[in-house]
């Protein structure tokens, strides 16, 4: 089944599109394609971070539908293959439809699917839009520009773009300028007094050869912003964010596999701690990942 299949098949079907938990740019972006493309209807989790709410105040997509999640005949997922992403919906005798990027999927999921199209590459926006290409699919300058937005988050703000995920960017941006990116993901401002405030406190180690940051922020939103805006400038190897919910690490690209796969994953499945995009979750002793930190070999 292609594309143009697909469209065939659910003709008359009642279609819900959605993405994980704790949405993202890359799956908003992904979901108003789809509604677009295939029509239905739509239902988006919460976002995790200002710069998701700030594309559905763009795209005016709505966080409150008042729907009934269980009455559709069929259900398009974006941007997850892990049905633990989706646990707001039963999709028990369902059929659904899976777009996804990432390497790591589950194995039964997608095989019970009806049609999938998953290809590894930095964000899912970059496979719809080849997707609609190949297919002759018009896309208007709201899809394009919300794509740019998503590549440009799912990135790191760029921080792991190379040369292909620039080359995407130029064609989702067209002639749009960058700041319009940056007026919708930085559309709601962060409590700037808070922000200062636990900038105060700020603890910066010197482990090995790495510059560790070790700080508490009231929301996800404040931790972002001191990522956004001053890892680099700071000269940070590792950032550990002490947030309500948990410990969140930021690692620099340069240091994933030395530092994030080899000592960080290795110690978070040792002590047995539940990870949710990034945060492992009611941990809170940073001590303990200095300590590990100081294994660490060039």
């Amino acid at each position: 089944m292609n594309i143009l299949d697909l469209k065939e098949y659910i003709n008359g079907k009642k279609v819900l599109h959605t993405t994980h938990k704790l949405s993202d740019c890359d799956g908003i972006a992904s979901i108003y394609w789809g509604i677009n493309l295939f029509g239905g209807d739509y239902y988006i989790p919460q976002p995790e971070l200002r710069s998701g709410g700030g594309l559905l105040k763009y795209l005016d997509l709505s966080l409150d539908n008042n729907i009934n999640l269980d009455s559709y005949d069929i259900y398009f997922i974006y941007d997850t293959s892990n049905y633990e992403d989706i646990d707001f919906i039963s999709l028990e005798n369902k059929e659904y439809v899976i777009f996804d990027h990432h390497s790591k999927i589950n194995e039964d999921f997608v095989s019970n699917s009806v049609f999938t199209y998953i290809n590894k590459a930095s964000a899912n926006v970059i496979n719809l839009y080849e997707l609609s290409i190949n297919n002759s699919i018009h896309l208007n300058d709201e899809i394009l520009l919300s794509f740019a937005t998503a590549l440009y988050t799912d990135t790191l703000i760029f921080r792991t773009a190379r040369e292909k995920e620039f080359y995407y960017f130029s064609k989702f941006i067209k002639n749009k300028k960058f700041e319009d990116i940056l007026n919708i993901i930085y559309s709601k401002n962060i409590d700037q007094k808070d922000f200062i405030n636990s900038l105060k406190d700020i603890k910066i180690y010197k482990i090995k050869d790495l510059i560790v940051s070790v700080d508490n922020f009231n929301n996800v939103n404040q931790y972002q912003a001191f990522l956004d805006g001053l890892l680099d400038v700071l000269g940070i190897d590792v950032s550990i964010g002490i947030l309500p919910l948990g410990i969140k690490i930021q690692v620099k690209k340069i240091h994933v596999q030395k530092v994030y796969h080899r000592l960080l994953v290795p110690l978070q499945k040792n002590l047995n701690i539940k990870k949710q995009h990034g945060i492992w979750l009611n941990f809170f002793d940073y001590q303990l990942i200095l300590t590990e930190l100081k294994k660490y070999k060039k």
